[in-house]
């Protein structure tokens, strides 16, 4: 049940993989989304200077914005902007997730195999019930239905919101031309609102879609695993990893448990961990240590500057007084129209139970 050496290289080159679909489907999203700004700043332009002139230096009324053709003709461009951007987004999604999944699928064997005593014919003799493409298909498909059912419609509301910001208007006593030019750029602002979401979903249902396959490909291993162990990038320098995770790492699950629920665009990954050889039927063999990564012993040796940039200065201040455990650190957390995950706790939660303690102790 030992997590080798040959593990953790298998693990990171997964995560290395995994990350660069991730990061290419990120900047392809950004690249489109910068192009068709650029294609519609100037309908845009034009639309808040005809409406100027239309209030003679005053910004018009609701209806006169409402009615204003190039007003009508740039939201219009502007919505089938949206869709087709939208139209890219589950598209690149639904192909990253399938890449994400076949990176996990793939993984599994080596993954079990490096727990196993040199030679052995156990995690080869696992072999999957289910085609890997039909599991891929599979989900792959979970990945569509759950971008309608709960990303939808990402166009609709994006325009929505930069019809809003139209209507607004200049702020009385502000110099029209100039506060034109601020809405400019506060109509970009809401425009790349979309790809913010856009973004979002797309990380997260990829790397959804990754540890869903690897919950499948374990599942064909069952007879020699003993659970998975939940598995973070425990890199400070990157700055991807937060407080939650950080105190997630390293805790051991049962096979049949979904996960890791991480947070969105969390890059949290479940790793297989076989049961001891002696369980196994291996006999006279001596194991090796485990060699998980120890996440508490690795923070400690950071310089405490990057530790700040973890925790930020109060919670790190409340960890290392004793008076919060790094298991108060993580919360799971309920979202509408998505799964259970795990966050940070607010600091002003870690002081009330803090509090609490101080209190208890007294």
């Amino acid at each position: 049940m030992a997590i080798t050496s040959e593990t953790i290289r298998i693990v990171e080159q997964m995560r290395q993989a995994v990350s660069s679909i991730v990061d290419s489907t990120s900047r392809s999203l950004v690249s489109a989304w910068v192009r068709a700004w650029d294609q519609i700043a100037l309908d845009v332009v034009e639309a808040i200077g005809e409406l100027l002139q239309i209030g003679d230096g005053a910004w018009p009324s609701r209806r006169q914005i409402q009615h204003t053709a190039r007003v009508v003709r740039a939201l219009d461009v502007i919505g089938a902007t949206l869709e087709r951007l939208a139209d890219l987004t589950r598209t690149e999604t639904i192909e990253a997730a399938r890449l994400a999944a076949k990176v996990a699928l793939d993984a599994q064997n080596p993954l079990v195999a490096s727990q196993l005593p040199y030679g052995s014919t156990k995690a080869l003799a696992a072999n999957y019930k289910v085609q890997q493409p039909d599991a891929i298909d599979s989900i792959v498909r979970r990945t569509a239905e759950q971008i309608h059912a709960r990303h939808w419609p990402l166009a609709d509301e994006a325009t929505e919101r930069m019809k809003r910001e139209l209507v607004r208007g200049v702020v009385v006593g502000d110099n029209p031309r100039t506060a034109a030019a601020r809405m400019v750029k506060n109509l970009e602002g809401e425009f790349n609102g979309g790809l913010t979401r856009a973004l979002n979903l797309a990380r997260t249902e990829t790397l959804d879609a990754h540890r869903e396959a690897a919950e499948i490909g374990q599942e064909q291993h069952g007879d020699v695993l003993a659970g998975w162990v939940w598995m973070c990038e425990l890199n400070s320098s990157r700055g991807r990893t937060c407080p939650s995770c950080w105190a997630r790492h390293g805790t051991v699950h049962p096979l049949t448990e979904p996960g890791p629920i991480d947070h969105q665009q969390g890059r949290c990954s479940r790793t297989p961990k076989t049961k001891s050889w002696a369980d196994l039927g291996f006999e006279g063999i001596d194991e090796p240590d485990d060699l998980i990564p120890d996440a508490r012993a690795i923070f400690n040796a950071l310089p405490e500057a990057e530790q700040v940039q973890i925790m930020g200065r109060r919670r790190l201040d409340l960890l290392k007084s004793g008076d919060v455990e790094w298991e108060d650190l993580p919360e799971l957390r309920t979202t509408p129209e998505w799964r259970d995950s795990y966050g940070v706790r607010p600091v002003k939660d870690l002081e009330r139970i803090a509090k609490q303690r101080r209190s208890s102790a007294a």
